[in-house]
């Protein structure tokens, strides 16, 4: 259950620092909703803001925090409704977590032009 709380606090600090990061360090060429929200014809427009290397930070804090804390609510719940341990649900739920952050860290990448 401690991992489940560090996990929780570790999502308001990212999120925190994802939002603070996406609102107030990108240059500003008109106001905040218009630059940082930008979907217009241009292709991939609103990539130059992923390109922060404070934000890819977050970003990855993020998805390995809500991932874990995704997966251990999963693994709870079901240890409720069962009422026992069983190993194979873990494991299964292990191999998705760890599933989305490899995938999650492969688009990080992708957009900061770490990867191609």
């Amino acid at each position: 259950m401690l991992l489940h709380y560090i996990t929780g606090l570790g999502i308001l600090l990212f999120g925190a620092i994802h939002v603070w990061t996406l609102f107030f360090t990108y240059p500003l060429q008109e106001t905040i909703w218009e630059t940082t929200l930008r979907f217009d014809s241009l292709p991939y427009a609103v990539l130059p803001v992923y390109r922060n290397i404070l934000f890819a930070a977050s970003l990855f804090g993020l998805l390995l925090c809500t991932t874990i804390h995704a997966m251990n609510g999963i693994r709870a719940v079901i240890a409720e409704l069962i009422g026992a341990r069983i190993r194979w649900v873990e494991a299964v739920l292990v191999a998705v977590g760890v599933f989305l952050v490899v995938y999650g860290t492969r688009t990080i990448l992708i957009a900061n032009n770490l990867l191609v």
